[in-house]
């Protein structure tokens, strides 16, 4: 629950001191919300979220305050938006040049192909029965490697 006598000036603020105080895993968390948040992308946003949530667990800090970005982000203007963006770049270089370049990628993180294991492979003949068959090229591949995603523990 959201204080609802912050302005979007002091949210910010709250933030900015947050992300100072998170450790390196938790900016690692954080880096796909903002940038799913930045992106306009609420279909990636929820599926981080549902990824941190920890069943029968006590929600952690880091948890509460990601639950209060999540509510407070979508209010602000876009200067502020703008303003947590370049801040946070300020603070850390590296997640700065993370957040760039996972927006650039339309969300893209570590080879993700648009959240499917699916993927085209090219092929131009095959032997099925001892006959030469004609592959399709957009004949479709399933990938046996599932994703797995850590949450990080705070």
């Amino acid at each position: 629950m959201s204080a609802p006598g912050l302005t979007s000036e002091a949210q910010l603020r709250y933030m900015l001191q947050w992300f100072g105080e998170f450790s390196e895993l938790q900016r690692e968390d954080f880096l796909p919300i903002l940038a799913a948040s930045r992106g306009d992308k609420p279909d990636q946003l929820a599926a981080t979220m549902s990824s941190m949530s920890c069943q029968e667990k006590p929600v952690s800090l880091f948890q509460c305050r990601i639950k209060l970005f999540n509510e407070w982000y979508p209010t602000w203007s876009e200067e502020e938006q703008d303003r947590l963006v370049k801040s946070v770049s300020d603070m850390d270089a590296e997640f700065g040049s993370k957040l760039q370049e996972l927006l650039k990628n339309n969300g893209q993180i570590n080879g993700e192909q648009n959240g499917t294991d699916i993927f085209t492979e090219e092929k131009t003949e095959e032997s099925w029965g001892g006959e030469q068959v004609q592959a399709n090229e957009d004949d479709e591949v399933v990938s046996n490697d599932l994703p797995v995603e850590i949450a990080a523990a705070s």
